[in-house]
């Protein structure tokens, strides 16, 4: 009997080992652990990148508006229904159930164009010389063919044309307005190079920050771009931004 006895105990604590070591590993789980915060750690860094490549693809729109002015097409769409709303109001003694619908769309779409034209920015005029859209075409860089398309069309919502640019070459002071872009010439140089000067009017930015940023705007407008800046106009605050394709890369 006593024998019988002591198999129970001594059975309850072998199985009782095997239980605790169980337990004592699945509190540790080391494996587990593992396995479950690594992928936070990984979905962190992804989340961390995803801002800036946002950023860099939303710096291009996905696509342009050439040869007319947006704002001017809601305009005239907002005061062609509102208009003839209002006419089929007053013709049928104000009996016309559709002329309210025609309100409802009509000044909403009116109220855009105004926000529109508020916001944009008319494109620059650009002179060309003989042959200088062949030189565009054939010798420009792609930079200095993106400055081209972003000048002649309309834009909504910029301070200025090529206001982040000259932001970021540090030629708007803080506090003070972003140089205007007046106007822009093509020419062709010798040996068939293509030329785009840019003349900003230049108020609150002296003419001396543009002549230190010589070389600055060589690295920022290139590669295979030299740039020249020459005063225009001293009482007008001209200043003209010459870039030339060809340079050595």
């Amino acid at each position: 009997m006593k024998h019988s006895r002591a198999m129970p105990s001594a059975f309850i604590a072998s199985s009782a080992s095997p239980l605790r070591s169980f337990l004592g590993t699945s509190r540790t789980c080391p494996s587990r652990s593992t396995t479950a915060v690594a992928p936070q750690r990984r979905r962190a860094t992804i989340h961390a990148c995803a801002p800036s490549e946002q950023k860099a693809d939303s710096a291009e729109p996905p696509f342009e508006i050439r040869g007319f002015s947006l704002a001017n097409v809601f305009l005239g769409a907002g005061a062609l229904v509102t208009i003839s709303s209002f006419w089929s109001y007053i013709g049928s003694y104000g009996t016309a159930s559709a002329t309210s619908l025609g309100f409802v769309y009509g000044v909403p779409i009116l109220l855009v164009g105004c926000a529109l034209k508020y916001a944009e920015l008319q494109p620059v005029p650009v002179t060309s010389a003989a042959g200088a859209k062949q030189a565009r075409e054939a010798r420009a860089t792609p930079i200095q063919k993106k400055i081209y398309q972003d000048i002649t069309r309309h834009r909504y919502g910029d301070e200025a044309h090529m206001a982040a640019a000259l932001s970021s070459l540090g030629l708007v002071p803080r506090g003070e307005a972003c140089p205007v872009l007046e106007r822009a010439e093509e020419q062709v140089a010798e040996g068939g190079e293509y030329c785009l000067r840019l003349i900003f009017r230049s108020v609150a930015t002296p003419y001396s920050d543009w002549e230190q940023r010589q070389e600055r705007f060589e690295r920022f407008f290139g590669p295979g771009v030299s740039a020249h800046v020459e005063k225009v106009d001293p009482k007008l605050r001209l200043v003209a931004l010459t870039l030339r394709s060809g340079a050595q890369q």
